[in-house]
């Protein structure tokens, strides 16, 4: 037998009692019944007890029984409330309902038959708006929590509900993206358009790959997945999730670029020794023939000339391979950079380059090789200087923020196609380049552990961010 507490709110004595003999007539439940004669005493009870159940009657001095369960509600108590009447009356029934009571039971003509099955249909009631409350709650938790933008929206997009990682992700919150809402936040207006065609015929869209905008201007590469649902009662909506997949891209981006500088490495490591020895020989006999000769042909001078540039371009490429074997030690960051700047100056000033840098002051260790870090900021800043060639109002920026070391640019800017290639051995559009630069530049800051990240698109010039490892 379930053993129910229950709270009788009642002023009057007798019909307590009258109420309590009903109660006993019920063989289903075994009730311990609480008797609160006032209302200001039905609170007090009510913050200090423990019950499964209110039965408020109507008229209690003073106060209504309505505004006892009013008040009830209002503190966040959701147990179930029988309300109780001397006679029938609709508007109070009403206003009940309104109130979230459970049930509207007439004294006069109530039976322990009406009043078992009140008190069953009120627990059961409370059971299930409980559990609804225990998923609602759940779902809530969900959609703080989730790292990946889960939404639910109208059919146009309107935001109905939206997790927090919509603003951590896009720094957009749900009321600024307007009447489209969530597929505002897609960059290519082809694809938007497509997406809400194919909402309005109720179709499911899954796993599309779609850059999203940031309110900063930022593109973002993501899956979106939405669903099409039938509303039965209300609306139809459209619920769904949009997972960031830009640092998983990257990162797999940057893994390829890896191998391939690694496997790279290995077969010029081959080539340069194998090319070395005969080359040695070559230089050795040059300088033979020029002791031995007052005057040397100038084919000789071509060759020994070439000879030289060959030797060159190996020792670049041995340098690029062999960045893992460099010593590294605590050094300022802050330093190295000013002292590359001061290198370049010259070459910017000659072409009419402005360089604005703006470093603190306080130094900055990290785990450095002073020899190779330098060499790979010079390619960067020497790419910006060469990018920008002329240009009467060229700009060349340096500067920290947070942890991250910021090299821009006012130059032509680097197209979509061409980023996923200039850090790849060998690619390069200048006529005197061997396309290693950029390439043994991010192995250098990977053997750093410094993560680079371009920012560039045609007619926007170039941005690297180098993110330190502090």
């Amino acid at each position: 037998m379930t053993q129910i507490n229950l709270l009788l709110v009642e002023d009057d004595e007798e019909d307590f009692e009258l109420f309590e003999d009903t109660l006993l007539e019920i063989p289903t439940y075994k009730f311990n019944i609480t008797w609160a004669s006032t209302y200001k005493k039905a609170l007090e009870l009510i913050d200090s007890g423990t019950f499964d159940l209110f039965v408020v009657d109507y008229l209690l001095g003073a106060y209504s029984g309505l505004e006892l369960c009013e008040q009830i509600k209002k503190d966040g108590n959701f147990l179930p409330i029988i309300l109780l009447t001397g006679k029938g009356d609709t508007e109070i029934d009403r206003k009940a309902s309104d109130l979230g009571v459970n049930d509207f039971l007439v004294k006069s003509t109530m039976t322990s038959t009406d009043l078992e099955r009140s008190i069953r249909y009120s627990l059961k009631q409370s059971e299930i708006l409980s559990a609804l409350r225990i998923s609602e709650s759940k779902y809530k938790s969900v959609l703080r929590q989730s790292e990946d933008i889960l939404f639910i929206s109208e059919k146009s997009g309107k935001i109905l509900s939206v997790s927090n990682s919509l603003y951590n992700i896009t720094g957009f919150r749900g009321a600024d993206l307007s009447e489209m809402g969530i597929f505002n936040l897609i960059a290519d207006a082809d694809v938007r358009n497509s997406f809400l065609r194919k909402i309005a015929v109720k179709q499911n869209i899954v796993k599309q790959k779609v850059d999203i905008k940031c309110k900063n201007g930022e593109l973002k590469s993501t899956i979106f997945t939405c669903n099409y649902q039938e509303g039965f009662t209300e609306p139809d909506f459209v619920h769904g999730v949009i997972i960031d997949k830009t640092d998983e891209i990257k990162a797999q981006k940057t893994a390829l670029v890896y191998e391939k500088l690694e496997s790279t490495a290995r077969f010029m490591r081959t080539l340069a020794h194998e090319v070395r020895n005969p080359l040695s020989n070559i230089s050795l006999a040059i300088e033979g023939m020029e002791a031995e000769e007052e005057e040397v042909s100038p084919y000789l001078s071509i060759i020994k000339r070439n000879s030289t540039r060959i030797d060159s371009i190996i020792t670049k490429v041995l340098n690029s391979a062999q960045i893992e074997e460099k010593k590294f030690v605590p050094l300022d960051i802050i330093g190295l950079v000013s002292n590359v700047i001061e290198t370049i100056q010259d070459k910017a000033k000659l072409k009419g380059i402005e360089l604005s840098v703006n470093l603190p002051v306080e130094p900055l260790l990290i785990n450095l090789n002073e020899e190779q870090l330098s060499l790979a900021i010079s390619n960067l800043l020497v790419n910006a200087v060469e990018a920008i060639d002329n240009n009467e109002d060229g700009l060349i920026k340096v500067h920290l923020e947070g942890n991250s070391l910021v090299i821009s640019d006012n130059g032509p800017g680097i197209s979509k196609d061409d980023q996923s290639l200039i850090f790849e051995p060998y690619f390069t559009k200048k006529n005197n380049g061997i396309g290693l630069g950029l390439a043994s530049s991010l192995s250098i800051f990977k053997a750093h552990k410094i993560d680079l990240e371009l920012i560039s698109d045609l007619g926007t010039g170039a941005t690297f961010v180098l993110k330190l490892p502090v």
